[in-house]
């Protein structure tokens, strides 16, 4: 198709674009600058020549992809989409009204043209906007979940921390003289409690270098069978260090229950107080309270 009018207008087209792009106030081409508006413009026009030569539309698709490339990163928006065509075929439209040679029919396929330029652009655009938004909301999931992992270890920790103050706070360990430990057991025990007591029992037993411990269930309300298992692994336990312990606390109705669980506490010593027990560990040590 002869467009002799266009490649004689081309130049100064390619000027007059150039010139409005950037001159809407809040365009994405104001932002982009002189440069990148003249290169999308020279690919315009350029494309425009083409595909009216070929009596075609893919120059425009590439156009379409120019467009995208260079100001997509840039905040590009429908707004600005449409008026890069609409500056386009203004300008088009007034140099064909200006030149003598335009053949019947070329301003309908010019519009045309136009017409697909934005149609395209804006298909090309939402598919982008759509990656965008998913790679968002992905981005999103990610960092909700890393912060539930977040809160979710600090609540390990937390309760980590907690523990370990219910582990050394549970069951205090008294050294009252040289060589001599008061262990004093206070509530309810289970298997938890009695692992720690266990550990806590050895260490202070070894650190301190014990040779008696007073083990003192004044303090616990009901003395059943695990009650009772758990007094007779510390009592091995204590002697397998080399030391010796004594049991105190041990009330008529402890000392029935004793019986009539069958507990055998055979090779350890049981007193009913902890001033008795006191006396029995200074004596095993040889030592005796001077009154002041």
């Amino acid at each position: 198709m002869p467009i002799a009018w266009l490649e004689r207008s081309q130049a100064g087209l390619v000027d007059e674009l150039s010139r409005r792009l950037p001159s809407r106030a809040g365009s994405i081409f104001r932002v982009a600058g002189e440069v990148v508006c003249r290169q999308l413009a020279e690919t315009a026009l350029g494309a425009l020549r083409r595909d009216l030569q070929a009596g075609k539309r893919e120059a425009v698709r590439e156009l379409a992809q120019a467009l995208l490339r260079e100001l997509a990163t840039k905040g590009l928006n429908f707004a600005d989409l449409r008026f890069f065509a609409q500056t386009l075929r203004t300008i088009v439209h007034a140099s064909a009204d200006a030149s003598s040679d335009v053949e019947v029919g070329q301003l309908r396929r010019i519009d045309d043209w136009m017409f697909d330029l934005l149609l395209v652009s804006t298909m090309h655009f939402m598919s982008q906007r759509e990656e965008s938004l998913q790679e968002r909301a992905a981005q999103l999931e990610v960092r909700q979940m890393e912060s539930q992992l977040s809160e979710l270890k600090a609540a390990v920790v937390e309760k980590t921390q907690l523990l370990e103050l219910i582990r050394q706070a549970s069951t205090p360990i008294a050294p009252v003289v040289d060589g001599i430990l008061v262990v004093p057991l206070v509530g309810v025990f289970d298997a938890f409690r009695a692992e720690i007591l266990t550990e806590k029992l050895l260490q202070s037993v070894t650190s301190a270098r014990a040779r008696v411990v007073i083990l003192d269930i004044t303090g616990v309300p009901v003395f059943d069978a695990e009650a009772a298992q758990l007094v007779i692994r510390l009592a091995q336990a204590v002697r397998l260090l080399g030391s010796e312990m004594i049991l105190v606390g041990v009330s008529s109705e402890i000392a029935r229950t004793i019986v009539e669980l069958g507990v055998d506490l055979k090779g350890l010593k049981t007193l009913g107080t902890l001033q008795t027990g006191l006396a029995q560990a200074l004596a095993v040590r040889r030592l005796k309270i001077v009154p002041l």
